[in-house]
C-alpha cells in the first residue's frame, strides 16, 4: 500500500505542514500564518479544520496510508513535567524585591508557561487531521513522533549537498535541551551531544538572544530578533556591557553554562536596557555588544564541535541559525570548510524534518541533494486572477514570461517600486523571488523609501541583495554561495557605491545567490535589468508589511498594492499599473 508522508509543526509558534509523495518527494510545504494571514499563528493548529481535507484531496495519493509525524516526541510531555517543576523551584528561589531576583523569577515563570503551551499543541496537533479522515476523507492515518531536535536535524541534513556533516542545532529550548549535535553520515543521524536545561531558561544562547531582543524595546514573541540585527551595525562594543554578558553565560566544551556569580551582575546589566525616554537608536551599543555576544557563543561551541575530528562540513539549525549576520561570518571564524543552512532553519521547518524521518525508516536513506528548493508552498488562484482581470476595472498588461520581465526591469530601472509574484511560495520565512517586493538597488535613497512607502517600519532595518551567482565575486569578499539569503557578507568597498540601497551601515548584504536553474523567472529579470543597467543584482524584501506575513493569495497582494506605495504589480505573466 502506497504512503504519504505528512509532518506537522507543533511548537505553538510558527507551525507549519509539510507533505511528502510515496516517492519521497517534497510536494507541498507551507507554514500555517501563511494561510492564516496571522504574524507566526500562536497557538493555531497545522491541521487547520477547514483546510486540511482541501490539502489532503489536492497533495496526497489516492487510498495512499496518510503516515503523520509531530515534531515533538511521545515522552516529551514528561520532560515538559519535569521542566515545569524545576521552573517553578527557580521561582521560589528568587524571592527578593530586587531587580535581578524579579527578572529571574519572571523568566522562570516564561518557561513554567512555555512548557504549558507547547504541550498542549503537542497534545492537540493532528485532531483536525484525524476527524476529517474518520468523516468526510475515510482515510487511513498512522501518527509518529519524533525529539524536536531530532526534527531540526533531519531538515538541515537531509536538505544539504553533504553525505557526512556535523548538525548543531541551537534554538531556544527542544526536549529539556537548548543544543542538539548530531552526525550526519550515509544518510543516517547519530546523536553526538544533548545538554540539559534542567528548569533554567537562560542555558540557552537562543533565549539570551530573545532576552537581548526585548531589552533592546523589542517584542519576542513577534520574532522581532530580526530587528536586533538590522540595529546593531548602527552601535559600538560597550565594554561594560560585553563584561557582564560574558558572566552571565558561557561554553564549556559542548555545554552552556550560567555562572552561578553571574547573577550578582544581573541588577547592573538590566539599567542597560532601552527605557521609554530612549529612541530605538540610543540602545544600538546593547544590540552590537550582544551580537558580538552571541557571535562568540557560537563560535567557541562550533570549534569545540570541529575538534570532534568527525566532519569538516556543517549543518547549523534552530532558531539561532536564522541569525544571518553570523552565518555569513562561520567559515572565517571556525574551522569548518562548507556550511548548509536550510530555507526553513526555525521551528517551521521541522515539519519537513518530521516526514523525513519517517519516509526514511520506510525506505532506503537520505542522499545529498544538490539543491533544496525551496519553491514548494501555495500558487496564486488562476480563477481569481481571471476575476480579477474581469471585474477590477485595473489596468491588466498580459504578456509572455520573456516579454514581462522585460518590462519589469524597465520599470525597476525607471525607480519604480514592484512586487513580484510567481510560481510556488517559498517555504521559510524569507521572499525568495517569488514572493518579493523589488527595486533598483542602485538609488540612494530608496531603503528609506520603501521603509516609509511600502514596508512602514524602522528606518534602520536593511534590504537584502539578490545577485546573479556569475557576479558574486565581483561585490562580495570572500563570496559564498547563499541561495535561501541565510548569510551576510562583505560587500566590496569599490562595489558599495553602485548599490547603497542594499549596503548596510557595516558595509554587509545579506546575499541571496541567483541561477537559472534554481529559479528561472526571477534570473531572466536581474537578467534583464543587468541588460539595461549593467548591476546584475536587486533590491529584495519579502511582499508583505510589518506585522503580517508574506501574502498567501490573490486578495493579500492586491491589498498589499492599493494600499501601499507599490507602483507595479506583477503576478506570473499579469502586470497591474497603478
Amino acid at each position: 500500500m502506497k504512503r504519504n508522508y505528512i509532518g506537522l509543526a507543533c511548537t505553538g509558534h510558527d507551525n507549519s505542514i509539510a507533505i511528502l509523495s510515496s516517492e519521497g518527494k517534497l510536494v507541498f510545504a507551507e507554514a500555517s500564518e501563511r494561510y492564516l494571514q496571522n504574524k507566526r499563528a500562536i497557538n493555531s493548529p497545522p491541521d487547520d479544520m477547514i483546510r486540511i481535507e482541501s490539502l489532503i484531496n489536492d497533495y496526497c495519493e489516492p487510498d495512499a496510508l496518510l503516515v503523520v509525524s509531530k515534531t515533538w516526541s511521545e515522552q516529551s510531555s514528561i520532560r515538559f513535567s519535569r521542566e515545569n517543576e524545576l521552573a517553578k523551584q527557580r521561582m521560589l528561589e528568587f524571592n527578593s524585591e530586587s531587580p535581578s531576583d524579579q527578572f529571574l523569577a519572571a523568566n522562570a515563570n516564561v518557561y513554567r508557561y512555555v512548557m504549558e503551551f507547547v504541550g498542549n499543541n503537542v497534545r492537540n496537533t493532528g485532531q483536525h487531521l484525524q476527524f476529517r479522515c474518520d468523516t468526510s476523507l475515510q482515510r487511513s492515518v498512522v501518527f509518529k513522533s519524533y525529539d524536536h531536535h531530532l526534527t531540526h536535524a533531519a531538515t538541515g541534513s537531509f536538505t544539504s549537498p553533504f553525505s557526512d556533516a556535523m548538525c548543531v542545532i541551537v534554538d531556544g529550548f527542544g526536549e529539556g535541551s537548548s543544543i542538539g549535535i548530531y552526525h550526519y553520515l550515509d544518510g543516517k543521524i547519530q546523536p553526538v551531544y544533548v545538554n540539559e536545561m534542567l528548569g533554567n531558561i537562560e542555558k540557552s544562547i537562543g533565549v539570551f538572544y530573545g532576552t537581548l531582543c526585548g531589552w533592546c524595546g523589542f517584542d519576542l514573541w513577534r520574532g522581532e530578533e530580526w530587528k536586533v540585527m538590522g540595529l546593531a551595525p548602527y552601535g559600538k562594543l560597550n565594554q561594560d556591557i560585553y563584561d557582564l554578558m560574558h558572566k552571565r553565560i558561557a561554553i564549556s566544551e559542548l555545554d552552556v553554562v550560567c555562572p552561578v556569580d553571574g547573577n550578582k551582575s544581573l541588577n547592573e546589566l538590566l539599567g542597560y536596557s532601552k527605557n521609554p525616554d530612549q529612541t530605538t537608536l540610543d540602545i544600538a551599543d546593547l544590540a552590537y555588544t550582544g551580537q558580538v555576544v552571541f557571535c562568540e557563543l557560537l563560535n567557541t561551541l562550533l570549534t569545540n564541535v570541529h575538534r570532534l575530528g568527525l566532519s569538516d562540513n556543517l549543518v547549523l539549525g534552530g532558531g539561532c541559525a536564522l541569525n544571518s549576520s553570523y552565518c555569513g561570518k562561520i567559515l572565517d571564524a571556525t574551522p569548518f570548510k562548507r556550511l548548509h543552512v536550510s530555507s526553513a532553519p526555525g521551528d517551521d521547518g521541522n515539519a519537513l524534518g518530521a516526514a523525513y524521518l519517517a519516509y526514511y525508516e520506510d525506505h532506503s536513506k537520505g542522499s545529498p541533494v544538490p539543491f533544496f528548493s525551496p519553491y514548494s508552498g501555495s500558487e496564486m488562484s488562476e480563477e481569481t486572477l481571471s476575476n480579477m482581470v474581469q471585474f477590477s476595472g485595473v489596468q491588466v498588461i498580459e504578456g509572455t514570461p520573456d516579454s514581462i520581465a522585460k518590462q519589469a526591469a524597465s520599470l525597476l530601472a525607471d525607480g519604480m517600486i514592484i512586487g513580484w509574484v510567481q510560481g510556488k511560495a517559498e517555504f521559510g520565512p524569507r521572499a525568495l523571488g517569488n514572493r518579493s517586493i523589488l527595486a533598483d538597488p542602485r538609488s540612494a535613497d530608496m531603503k528609506d523609501k520603501i521603509n516609509a512607502r511600502v514596508k512602514f517600519r524602522e528606518e534602520f532595518r536593511p534590504f537584502a541583495p539578490s545577485v546573479l551567482h556569475e557576479f558574486g565575486e565581483d561585490y562580495f569578499v570572500n563570496y559564498q554561495e547563499s541561495p535561501y539569503m541565510e548569510r551576510t557578507l562583505l560587500f566590496r568597498p569599490e562595489m558599495r557605491s553602485q548599490v547603497p540601497a542594499v549596503v548596510h551601515k557595516d558595509g554587509t548584504g545579506r546575499v541571496q545567490t541567483v541561477k537559472d536553474i534554481w529559479n528561472p523567472e526571477f534570473h531572466r529579470l536581474i537578467q534583464c535589468f543587468r541588460e539595461i543597467t549593467g548591476i546584475p543584482m536587486l533590491l529584495n524584501t519579502s511582499f508583505n508589511v510589518m506585522g503580517k506575513p508574506i501574502i498567501h493569495s490573490v486578495e493579500d497582494a492586491l491589498a498589499v498594492f492599493f494600499t501601499s506605495g507599490l507602483d507595479i504589480l506583477v503576478i506570473g505573466n499579469r502586470m497591474l499599473i497603478k
